[in-house]
């Protein structure tokens, strides 16, 4: 819809006008992600695409610890090249691993740089990817839940033994929760004129509540993901969004995983440390409602 029509159409709808500013806002915002879509009576492929389960594949057969030695459990693995996504790895794997305490690994005071101490989750990225899976290099561990012996706590669900994912390359429009929203929904509604703003503002109560619906109706939406934008059940925790970058969203998924009530979790790292390939100041994060 051509903006001159818009200022000029005097029986314009409020709802056009809501229409108008999110398109205008997907234009401006949208960012190039992988969507992983879980396919849950598909076993989990420990050189590919996969979300949970008890098994790992690990150079040597060596199991991913903290530093104080307790094993850490498979969150989720990305197989890069499947499909390859502009600015990150195009080949190898990234792995996701977290600690089984309460709080799934997550500590409210880590900030980049302490995050590189690996105590209680950890991000591992793997190159060389072997054609052939060895029995040898695959890491088992006892199931969540089944053992009341063992103290474990994860945010999968006590039945859920992993499964693959099926990737998706999407277009990911930034969403009301983060930062960049106020900003992006400013510089739109600027385009306009204050008449057609006004109007529909009178005509549907809350035009900024309205275009964050609409919004979220139009968005692609995505369980997990790499790449786009993150979000967040309860505010933005990053100090600088231009220089942070999604390695890893996860939303609550009922089939497999809750964080907490309806949460989501989000694994951000710095640009300059995406373009060195250095994954050892994740910043690991979940937050619910």
């Amino acid at each position: 819809m051509a903006l001159e029509n818009l200022e000029n159409g005097p029986r314009l709808l409020a709802s056009e006008v809501v229409q108008e500013i999110v398109r205008r806002i997907v234009r401006d915002t949208s960012k190039m992600a992988v969507s992983f879509t879980p396919e849950l009576d598909v076993r989990p492929d420990l050189l590919g695409n996969f979300v949970g389960g008890d098994s790992y594949w690990s150079p040597q057969g060596e199991p991913v610890t903290s530093a104080s030695g307790d094993p850490l459990y498979p969150l989720m693995q990305i197989r890069c090249s499947e499909p390859s996504l502009p600015g990150y790895p195009t080949r190898g794997l990234l792995q996701f691993f977290i600690g089984t305490d309460v709080s799934y690994g997550r500590d409210l005071s880590a900030d980049y740089e302490s995050e590189a101490d690996n105590d209680n989750r950890c991000v591992r990225y793997i190159p060389e990817v072997p054609s052939v899976l060895s029995g040898g290099e695959i890491v088992r561990l006892p199931h969540i839940g089944t053992d009341s012996a063992l103290d474990l706590r994860t945010p999968f669900k006590s039945n859920f033994y992993g499964c693959a994912l099926r990737p998706t390359l999407i277009e990911d429009p930034v969403s009301h929760e983060c930062d960049e929203f106020e900003p992006a929904y400013e510089s739109v509604i600027a385009e306009f004129d204050p008449a057609v703003i006004e109007a529909a503002e009178a005509a549907v109560g809350d035009l900024e509540q309205a275009v964050m619906d609409e919004l979220n109706a139009v968005s692609p939406g995505s369980w997990f993901q790499m790449g786009g934008h993150p979000v967040f059940t309860q505010s933005d925790v990053r100090e600088d969004y231009d220089d942070e970058l999604v390695l890893l969203k996860m939303d609550s998924y009922d089939d497999v995983l809750m964080w907490g009530d309806s949460g989501c979790a989000n694994f951000l790292i710095r640009r300059e440390d995406l373009e060195q390939l250095d994954f050892s100041h994740v910043l690991y994060t979940w937050d619910c409602l």
